[in-house]
């Protein structure tokens, strides 16, 4: 595979994977000492990961689960925030200004503080009350998020009865490294073409829906916009008809990302009114891939699996356009 390293790859994933037991020990403290809700604060695409999470729980759980900006957050407070709340954080960097701002408020309220982190020794660290480390870079962060907040909602759903099948699903999910290499294998040649075909295409729609929303929501902001300077838009499914159904001509790309949950059916809804209209639409689709879960467990991985397929396109996409992916004009390169 193009600029792909595979030992750099397995080795991120081993390492979320290995957290897992510590993990589970920091979950079941806090929930024996209990909390009254579960607060995932996140910016870009820290927030964008939360999303996932928040729809599962809330399609097996009555647990109080709240994804919120974490500058907004800042600003607005929350009624549903107190000291008694669970917050949880990701950064890549360790020093995101809006998520460090985000743990010293929810700090000085007295609630509990815990963060994922990919560079050790930074102030995410030294704010949280709780932390983890797992080293990763832009390319595979979602994976390692991924990995490591799934110990986190499954684990507490386990705990409150809500989720039997936790033991069975995570025996089963730590043998996930080569089924994902394997998913960006059979996703290479359709990324290379569509890299090609779309070099100097200058607005694509990325559709989501259910699981994959927030990946929609991710790489449509943190990919396309941030990282290839390609004017964007992400759409729900279930919103596709209610305005950017008006924006839908021959000549526009739309990628639709398909999950497996239980909202597929918004998504073949704009699937089948698109290609009426459009000659380049393109579906990824996580049901196409092999994984080593059960059948009814695979919905939940669907959003770690689509950022692994579409990590092929950004990948291609970089060599296409000769636009470097770590290239910014504006990000972290001046004061705002």
């Amino acid at each position: 595979m193009f600029n792909f390293n595979e030992d750099r790859f397995v080795k991120v994933i081993e390492s979320a994977l290995s957290l897992r037991v510590e993990v589970e020990k920091t979950i079941d403290d806090l929930y024996d000492r209990g909390f009254e809700n579960l607060f995932l604060i996140g910016v870009g695409g820290t927030y964008a990961h939360f999303l996932p999470m928040k729809y599962i729980s809330e399609t097996l759980s009555t647990m109080p689960v709240h994804v919120v900006q974490a500058a907004e957050f800042i600003l607005q407070g929350n009624k549903h925030f107190s000291k008694d709340s669970l917050c949880v954080f990701c950064s890549r960097s360790g020093d995101t200004n809006e998520i460090v701002k985000a743990i010293t408020f929810c700090n000085n309220a007295g609630a509990t503080t815990l963060s994922f982190v990919c560079n050790s020794g930074t102030p995410v660290c030294e704010l949280s009350k709780h932390h983890f480390v797992s080293f990763a870079e832009d390319d595979h962060l979602a994976e390692c998020i991924y990995l490591e907040m799934f110990p986190v909602i499954f684990r507490l759903l386990k705990n409150r009865g809500e989720f039997g099948g936790y033991d069975k699903m995570f025996a089963q999910i730590n043998s996930i490294s080569p089924y994902l290499v394997k998913a960006k294998e059979q996703t290479e040649e359709m990324a290379k073409s569509l890299a090609k075909h779309h070099r100097d295409t200058d607005y694509h729609m990325v559709v989501g829906s259910g699981a994959v929303w927030g990946e929609a929501y991710d790489y449509a902001m943190c990919i396309l916009e941030e990282m290839q300077w390609i004017k964007t838009k992400s759409i729900h499914a279930g919103e596709y008809f209610h305005g950017t159904i008006e924006l839908t001509e021959e000549d526009t790309s739309i990628i639709l990302l398909y999950g497996e949950d239980a909202t597929r059916p918004l998504m073949d809804r704009v699937y089948n009114f698109a290609i009426k209209i459009s000659k380049e639409v393109t579906v990824f689709d996580t049901r196409t891939v092999e994984l080593p879960v059960d059948e009814k467990y695979r919905q939940y991985l669907s959003p770690l699996v689509i950022y692994t397929m579409l990590e092929r396109f950004s990948c291609h996409l970089e060599k296409e356009r000769n636009h470097p992916l770590t290239t910014r004009r504006f990000y972290r390169q001046l004061q705002y």
